[in-house]
Order: C-alpha cells, then sequence, then structure tokens
C-alpha cells in the first residue's frame, strides 16, 4: 500500500468520482429505509413481497435464501470496496498514524453505537443462556476493526487468510457447535460477524485495490477480473450448497450464504456500473441517499424504534410514506449542504 504506484495513482482518483459506487450504496440505503418503515403485512403479503422484501419465514433454520438476505453483506461489500482508497488517501494527507487512527474511531463509533442500541433495546449484552446479543449495527463497527490490519497484507495473502476463516467457521458450524449458538443468536452472532461477514469486507477490500488503485492492470481488465470473481463466487456457493448441510443461510451466516451473497452483491453492481457509462453523472436521490449512509442508517433505525418500541404505534402505510419522505428530505439536505458522512 505505500508503493509510489499506488500513491500516484490515488492522487488521480482523488479527481475522478465512480457515480455507480454512490448509486449502488444509495439503491441498498433506499431498500433499507423502505423496508425498515413498510407494514409487515405488506412486506409479507406474498410470495414475491417476501423473496425481495423480508427474510424467509423460520429464518433461524431455514436451508435457503432470498433477495432480501443480500441486503447486509452487500452494504458491507460496498464498505469493503472504498475502504483501501479511503485509506489511502488519508494516509497521503495525514500520515500512517493518523490514517490508522481515524479507521478506528470510524468503526469504534459504530460498535459502540450498536451496542448502546443493543443495550437500550434488551437491557443486557449477554443472555441468560450465554448468547451475546447483536445486530447489525455492530456488526458494521466489528468488521471494519477487523479488516484494518489486513490492508497491509498483498492481495492473495489477503484472500488467502479470509477464505481460511470462512472455511474454518463453516467447519465449526458443522462439527464444532456453532450452529446451535448462531441459530439462537442475530446474524450469527459475533462468530458470524468475525467468521462470515468480515470475509466479504476482505475480499471487498482486494478487489477495492484492483479496481480503484493498481496500475498493474487495464480497466477493462479489472472489470473482467471483478466479474469473473463474482461468478466464480456464485457458482462456487450454488454447487456447494449441494453438500448435506452446507445449505446458506442468513442467520446462520453460512459459506455458501457468504459466496452467494458476495457473487450476487458484484453481479447486481453490474447493472449499476452500466447505468454510470451512460449517464456518467449523479442520479437525483440515490446518489443523495449513497454519499452519506451510515448517518441515514442510524437516523432510520432510531426513528423505527422510537415509533414502533417507545411509542408503541405500528407501522401503517401513512406512517410508512411520511418516514419516507422524512427520511429523503434528510438525505437531499446533508447532500446539499455537503455534510457526506461515508463508512
Amino acid at each position: 500500500m505505500s508503493d509510489e504506484k499506488l500513491i500516484t495513482e490515488g492522487d488521480q482518483l482523488q479527481r475522478k468520482r465512480y457515480y455507480w459506487i454512490d448509486h449502488a450504496r444509495g439503491f441498498i440505503m433506499i431498500l433499507l429505509v423502505i423496508t425498515e418503515f413498510l407494514p409487515y403485512a405488506i412486506r409479507t403479503g406474498s410470495e414475491m413481497a417476501r423473496f425481495f422484501l423480508a427474510h424467509p419465514l423460520n429464518q433461524r433454520t431455514v436451508e435457503f435464501m432470498n433477495f432480501y438476505d443480500i441486503g447486509a453483506p452487500a452494504f458491507i461489500f460496498i464498505m469493503g470496496l472504498l475502504m483501501p482508497l479511503s485509506f489511502l488517501h488519508r494516509k497521503e494527507r495525514d500520515g500512517v498514524n493518523k490514517a490508522v487512527k481515524h479507521m478506528i474511531i470510524r468503526y469504534g463509533i459504530i460498535l459502540a453505537l450498536g451496542l448502546l442500541v443493543i443495550l437500550i433495546d434488551h437491557g443486557e449484552f449477554i443472555t441468560s443462556e450465554g448468547i451475546i446479543i447483536w445486530d447489525v449495527l455492530p456488526t458494521l463497527g466489528l468488521v471494519g476493526l477487523i479488516t484494518i490490519p489486513f490492508l497491509w497484507l498483498k492481495l492473495k495473502g489477503r484472500a488467502i487468510v479470509a477464505t481460511a476463516l470462512l472455511i474454518f467457521y463453516q467447519i465449526m458450524l458443522l462439527y464444532g457447535g456453532w450452529r446451535e449458538y448462531a441459530i439462537a443468536s442475530i446474524h450469527g452472532g459475533i462468530f458470524g460477524t468475525i467468521f462470515g461477514f468480515s470475509v466479504i469486507m476482505i475480499y471487498a477490500t482486494c478487489l477495492g485495490e484492483v479496481l480503484f488503485i493498481s496500475e498493474e492492470y487495464a480497466d477493462k481488465k479489472k472489470y473482467q477480473i471483478y466479474l469473473i470473481v463474482g461468478i466464480t463466487a456464485l457458482v462456487g456457493g450454488l454447487l456447494l450448497w449441494l453438500l448435506p448441510g452446507w445449505y446458506p443461510n442468513k442467520r446462520q451466516v453460512t459459506l455458501t450464504y457468504i459466496l452467494i451473497s458476495l457473487g450476487g452483491s458484484i453481479l447486481i453492481s453490474f447493472l449499476f456500473i452500466g447505468i454510470d457509462k451512460k449517464v456518467q453523472k449523479p442520479i437525483f436521490i440515490l446518489d443523495s441517499y449513497g454519499k452519506s449512509p451510515f448517518i441515514i442508517y442510524i437516523i432510520a433505525v432510531v426513528l423505527e424504534f422510537i415509533i414502533s418500541d417507545l411509542i408503541g404505534l405500528d407501522m401503517d402505510f401513512l406512517i410508512f410514506t411520511v418516514m419516507v419522505i422524512v427520511m429523503t428530505l434528510i438525505a437531499l439536505l446533508l447532500d446539499k449542504r455537503g455534510k457526506i458522512i461515508k463508512l
């Protein structure tokens, strides 16, 4: 990461903006806002609606996944894509120590906020059965902290270590009793975050370096590599699904779930890459949502918590409509004022 070629390319990239990243991230955030406030009866009113807007029934033990299950891994993947470039820019400007400190503080704050929400919501961190209470927000913070040291590894070594972590976790699910722990927790619990979701982010940093920093390949070759990785991950996950016990399950964060989500995230991102090449400018609302994903996510979660848990209102279509308008105005305001808070 300290190579002079990378620094030169980093200087060029500071003047180049990849709109598809913000658009892809904006799409994820809009989907999150919609599902955060949309009445559950509407989200599950048909098989098609449930496939795109809700997790499967009996999500703890089902032996398949749906489109909605890709949401959290896709968000983590986009975070990871930009992580090496963000670190490089800050390292050039402030030095290595300040760059590392900034990233530790950034992801540490996310982790702390996530734990605070859990404490407020549950009143404890560990259940009477010894299960660490977990959720998406602390997952986002912890995967960032875990990934930081991997930025010093070369791409091949980084990918190998990440793969080893994922295989180890799958073995522990099958033979080490961790599946029962994951079923009793949320998003695989802390083990699912450490050995599952963090792997997606580590893989993403490898691809991010190839796409946005490395000078070894031409742009066309970079995106060919990106596509090949996506197809390989998706096909590999689908084939491994055929093995007994290797099914994709979001709650358990299984190996096949990670691979299929990784491959799906990459392939879906090509829709936004294609749009970027055609339009070559920000797309209204999508761009605004994508520029400040973290603060938008926090606001949405807090508002949903206030409405549902503190006030005790059931989500209906009126509340949904009002909250989507409010969140969109917040996204546009943050964009207009230039207060872009990225992960």
